[in-house]
């Protein structure tokens, strides 16, 4: 984030403008990333607005130490977990793999345990070798692109992309421990 833009959020008679200009290039990705969490459009419309809202009342806090977008993102996956974890104590699934294999019947199905694969996921990163997560974190959190990563951590793109690869490889594997159990 530009230091003006930053500098814009941390005064009162400049935070509006600099906030709307933040909305408009972040809003579209965050809801179609809350999308791939949730599974539910209109669940993701609803949480990408409370993501913009929290973001509002808390953006006078925002230290510009890390790139907006990681802010932000830690805050809509904060949301998503918190309506994952509602609706599950509701007994609502999101259908987050797909429709096509999806029962006729949602309550026919058994709630996952997304506790359990929140904690998978943390234990996957953790376990993640030194570059991999490295490599991980800036395009995840950071949402760098594979040259950006490259120049920064001082690798080749290709060797970017095969990092990402193995990585979400072991994603996969663990993702399909979690739903055999």
């Amino acid at each position: 984030m530009e230091p003006t833009l930053w500098e814009q959020l941390q005064k009162e008679e400049t935070r509006l403008p600099a906030f709307e200009k933040l909305v408009t290039a972040h809003y579209g990705q965050v809801k179609r990333w809350l999308l791939r969490w949730v599974g539910d459009e209109a669940l993701a419309e609803d949480l990408a607005q409370e993501t913009f809202l929290r973001a509002w009342e808390n953006c006078h806090t925002f230290r510009g130490e890390a790139a907006f977008s990681s802010w932000l993102y830690t805050i809509a996956r904060r949301e998503a977990l918190r309506a994952l974890q509602h609706r599950r104590r509701e007994g609502i699934l999101p259908w987050l793999w797909g429709t096509e294999n999806a029962p006729e019947e949602p309550a026919a199905e058994s709630i996952p345990d997304y506790e359990r694969l929140h904690a998978a996921i943390a234990e996957t990163v953790e376990a993640l070798p030194p570059k991999q997560r490295a490599v991980f974190e800036a395009a995840w959190h950071e949402h760098l692109s594979y040259k950006v990563i490259a120049q920064r951590l001082g690798i080749r793109e290709n060797t970017v992309k095969a990092h990402l690869y193995h990585v979400r490889q072991r994603f996969w594997k663990r993702l399909r421990e979690w739903l055999s159990d």
